[in-house]
């Protein structure tokens, strides 16, 4: 069982098992990432940028940055932990995806 991690943030203890089978995403919750991924990319893509005000077109264009790369890390592992677990013998770089 997971032990809490005094931080200043909520942290758990976990086994590389744990770990493992805690970051693996079932279809549907790939599927609505993969939806929202397609979401934020989309209006990413219809941003335009306001000469009069540069600073707010830079900070909304980060924010949906940093979504996408999180839903992106999140995916991937999901993919390289599934992996991992598939074939235990192999470390994490030595996993093709």
């Amino acid at each position: 069982m997971a032990q809490t991690i005094v931080t200043s943030f909520t942290a758990y203890d976990l086994t590389e098992q744990e770990g493992l089978q805690g970051s693996i995403l079932n279809t549907l919750q790939r599927q609505v990432m993969q939806n929202q991924l397609a979401t934020i990319a989309e209006e990413k893509l219809r941003l335009e940028f306001n000469p009069e005000h540069p600073l707010l077109f830079a900070q909304r264009e980060a924010e949906l940055r940093g979504k996408l790369d999180l839903l992106d890390f999140l995916m991937e592992a999901s993919e390289t932990s599934n992996a991992i677990l598939n074939n235990p013998n192999q470390t994490e770089e030595g996993i093709e995806l």
